[in-house]
């Protein structure tokens, strides 16, 4: 059985790999030998929404929604532990924390959410002490997050230590704002770049300059080929190793990040592309039975990728799961064949709020949703890709065929999260310290 090496990069844009202004050989190199999907969508723009569909398979609003596991929900974790895999997650992401029960089906789970916890202590310290310490850790640190650099030692040492076969999950951070000029971690950087960070995505949108606009993007590819040089430099140690030869590796952004497309920075908007677009690439062992290299226009999703990764090693799912699931294994489109499915949805609980957002697209259709002010826009993208002019009233015919898609998945929404019990997690204040320093707050 093949090993998976899982390696998700939060905030990762189609264009930051497609396009020649990004330095990026590594990835460029796993195109070329594996298989490059062109056109993927997210199932969410921000980091829970999009992990809980790509780590169950399901869509994100269903069996309780994607703040918080329930107890029943199955996971990729536990597919493969069950099938004789050893499963280990190493990542610094709040969102996708145990706290909010994402460590099932994980042998090993380590977490560096918390920029000051004392060996356990964190659970029984006072709000005030802990937001304190938290925050002046957090001063002290060079980075809101663990980098790649830190990420690639810890999974370099577990696959060491671990048995084959293994599943290996990491989220990067190092391209998530606020965006440092690549790896270079002095304190100056650190500051201005949470400064400019939180005027962009948090307070002040419409008045950032061009010259700051210009920073921001100039930043946000040095991140990108900083990591992109770390997973390289990762890589080769593995095949120095020989951990290489027998492991499938895929690479998938989370979401994408907004640059003023559509009056926003980060990650808060609409399921508008630049957000949803991300790239995939996943580069099979020679002795798999897939044709490679191979580059692939077809639409497909990232919540297809956990289908994929278990009918590539052959595994047994459990009831569960069976019943749950909602990705479709890429392993026949790899082949020729089309997708069962016409539509992408992408959609996300808004946090602190009790409205949705949802969007659907199809090879020529973009559908938005806002439940906020239940307003719906139309985009007809062979004409207009950059989703700027909005034609609802234009195709009212379209417009109801989607809103019928709409109501269908409200309604599947409550008939699948109608029994489901999800407690309310109130994150501890290390966490929501955590949340605000990534722009959250």
């Amino acid at each position: 059985m093949t090993n998976v090496l899982f390696l998700v990069v939060d905030s990762l844009r189609y264009d930051a790999v497609a396009d020649d202004e990004f330095d990026t050989p590594t990835l460029d190199e796993l195109a070329e030998d594996g298989i490059s999907f062109t056109r993927c969508f997210a199932q969410g723009i921000s980091t829970a929404p999009s992990m809980t569909a790509m780590l169950t398979g399901r869509y994100p609003l269903d069996y309780g929604g994607h703040w918080y596991l329930e107890k029943e929900q199955p996971t990729m974790a536990e597919q493969f532990q069950r099938n004789g895999y050893t499963t280990g997650a190493i990542h610094s992401n709040p969102n996708v924390s145990r706290l909010r029960n994402f460590d099932r089906g994980f042998d090993t789970f380590e977490e560096n959410i918390f920029p000051y916890d004392p060996d356990g202590v964190v659970e029984n310290a006072p709000d005030k002490l802990l937001t304190f310490a938290n925050k002046a850790a957090r001063i002290l640190r060079r980075t809101p997050y663990l980098p790649a650099e830190k990420v690639n030692r810890n999974l370099a040492e577990w696959i060491t230590s671990t048995d084959d076969p293994w599943f290996l999950w990491t989220q990067y951070m190092d391209v998530h704002g606020p965006y440092l000029p690549g790896g270079d971690f002095g304190y100056r950087n650190k500051f201005r770049a949470e400064r400019l960070w939180r005027k962009a995505a948090v307070n002040a949108p419409d008045e950032i300059t061009p010259a700051e606009h210009e920073e921001l993007w100039t930043n946000y590819r040095k991140e990108v080929e900083y990591l992109d040089q770390e997973i390289g430099d990762f890589l080769d140690q593995l095949d120095e190793r020989g951990e290489l030869e027998d492991t499938t590796v895929v690479v998938v952004g989370d979401h994408g990040d907004e640059f003023d497309e559509h009056g926003l920075y980060g990650h808060k908007n609409l399921p508008y592309d630049e957000l949803t677009r991300v790239p995939l690439l996943i580069r099979f062992p020679d002795s798999a039975p897939v044709d490679q290299p191979t580059t692939l226009d077809t639409m497909v999703r990232t919540l297809d990728i956990l289908p994929t990764l278990l009918d590539l090693a052959d595994a047994d799912y459990s009831y569960e799961m069976t019943e749950r699931l909602e990705g479709e294994s890429l392993l026949p489109v790899i082949d020729g064949a089309s997708p069962d499915y016409d539509a992408i949805v992408t959609e996300k609980e808004v946090r602190g709020e009790d409205y949705l957002r949802i969007g659907f697209r199809t090879d020529r259709w973009k559908y938005l949703y806002d439940g906020k002010t239940d307003e719906q826009s139309l985009f007809d993208l062979a004409e207009d890709p950059g989703e700027t002019d909005d034609v609802a009233d234009q195709h009212p015919g379209t417009i109801e065929r989607f809103r019928k898609r709409l109501n269908d998945r409200f309604e599947k929404i409550e008939e699948t999260s109608e029994d489901v019990e999800v407690p309310d997690v109130d994150d501890d204040e290390g966490v929501e310290e955590r949340l605000r320093a990534l722009g959250y707050k």
